[in-house]
């Protein structure tokens, strides 16, 4: 892929000579495929959400148990973490639009199949199908879109990616959970559905010859066993500490953002005496002031030291979620309010730094390398999922589960302090 300069363009004449011509080929392909992700990524999050408000439903309904539907939302966060590495390598080694597409209609499909109301069906159909549709489009696929067509603004364009997730995630809550209520609980799996089919057509308008130019390392990796190639990254990093402070620092992201807000917030908010649907708009509030916090993140990741960034971000967030006993009371008002939007600020603003990071120190392999530290993320989400049950079933109160997420938070900024990345392969990340 080309890599013209961008001041190419102050010096184009009226006569458009083939360096220009190139460059705005170039911006066009760039817009294009960031749009084609955005779309992407806002429909794949649509779906990460979704459990916790169709189980709702189902219960209230069909009669179906929390526990009956259990198994197939836990195997579906750990899939969502899980695929992330094997679909990089598969978008490397066939193209990115093929996967992309794939992933989308494997939604598409999830969605026709949950609609069968069987316990059964739904596990296995939320947990794998969804599950690996999800997984392969999260942050990975997001970075990987960000080191192969812009490497010169990582961090800025990280943060419009992950901006797309979270809105996906939380913004779309309300909508669904009125839907749901209007039309009961198939209507969000159709309207999922329908996003999942319009990225399609987004992808095949704006993917069209948008695949980099990489001819070596595609002859690498076609002479490379599948093993090799998907491995040889990941056994690279081990051998780093980088990758490991990235490792230690995410597990207590996931702990105490997906871990909470996806299984637990809605839960704790109805025990305070909030309805349902308010506790949507406080997530859709977050979601809303992620896109501001991903943003400022991602342009500050190009301009000053990545642990800075982190520190000041765990801090934030520690500060965010010990305030929570004092904050979740039941009332709508004024400190719940602030909650959402300092939470939501803060919230995934670690991932535009960590994408850098790992596309910095580890060069080709960073993208691959990011997906499997966002396998940790994944996994510390799910083990404070479950860990969350257990604390409110030992104490009656989901106050232990705010303070133990803060004071991991407290660690995490203290790990960024005392970490440093060094580079593999090129200029140190700050």
């Amino acid at each position: 892929m080309s890599t013209t300069n961008p001041r190419t363009l102050d010096a184009c004449d009226g006569s458009m000579n083939s360096e220009c011509r190139e460059e705005l080929d170039l911006r066009k392909v760039r817009r294009g495929v960031l749009i084609a992700g955005i779309t992407s990524i806002v429909a794949a999050g649509s779906y990460t959400t979704l459990a916790g408000l169709l189980t709702t439903d189902l219960v209230a309904r069909l009669g179906w148990s929390v526990g009956s539907v259990g198994p197939g939302i836990g195997l579906n966060m750990l899939l969502y973490g899980l695929t992330a590495p094997f679909s990089i390598h598969a978008m490397q080694r066939f193209g990115i639009a093929r996967v992309a597409n794939a992933a989308l209609l494997m939604l598409v499909f999830g969605s026709g199949m949950a609609l069968v109301p069987l316990p059964l069906v739904f596990n296995l159909v939320w947990g794998i199908v969804i599950g690996v549709g999800t997984g392969c489009l999260t942050m990975a696929y997001g970075s990987l879109i960000v080191r192969t067509w812009f490497p010169d603004r990582q961090g800025t364009i990280s943060g419009y990616l992950v901006a797309a997730s979270v809105f996906g995630q939380f913004a779309l809550l309300p909508v669904w959970s009125e839907v749901m209520t209007a039309f009961g609980w198939r209507a969000p799996l159709i309207g999922s559905a329908g996003l999942a089919l319009l990225a399609i057509l987004v992808n095949a308008i704006f993917l069209r010859g948008a695949e980099p130019d990489v001819p070596s390392a595609r002859q690498r990796r076609g002479r490379a066993s599948m093993t090799e190639s998907l491995f040889s990254g990941l056994l690279g990093a081990v051998r780093t500490p980088v990758f490991w402070v990235l490792v230690a620092r995410f597990m207590i992201c996931g702990a105490t953002t997906n871990g909470i807000m996806w299984s637990h917030f809605t839960v704790a908010a109805s025990i305070c005496g909030l309805t349902v649907t308010t506790a949507s708009w406080v997530l859709l509030l977050i979601g809303v002031f992620n896109v501001a916090g991903t943003t400022a993140s991602g342009w500050l990741t190009d301009r000053i030291g990545v642990r800075i960034i982190l520190a000041v971000v765990f801090a934030a967030r520690a500060l965010t979620l010990l305030s929570l006993p004092f904050v979740l009371t039941g009332v709508f008002d004024a400190r719940i309010v602030t909650f959402a939007i300092v939470f939501g600020i803060m919230d995934v603003a670690t991932v535009p730094p960590v994408i850098a990071v790992c596309n910095r120190v580890f060069g080709e392999d960073g993208p691959s390398v990011f997906g499997w530290v966002n396998t940790f993320h994944q996994l510390g989400a799910g083990l404070m999922a479950y860990s969350g049950s257990l604390l409110w079933l030992e104490y009656g109160s989901y106050n232990p589960l705010w303070l133990t997420c803060g004071t991991l938070c407290l660690i995490a900024a203290g790990i960024g302090v005392a970490g440093r990345y060094q580079p593999r392969h090129v200029p140190a990340a700050r």
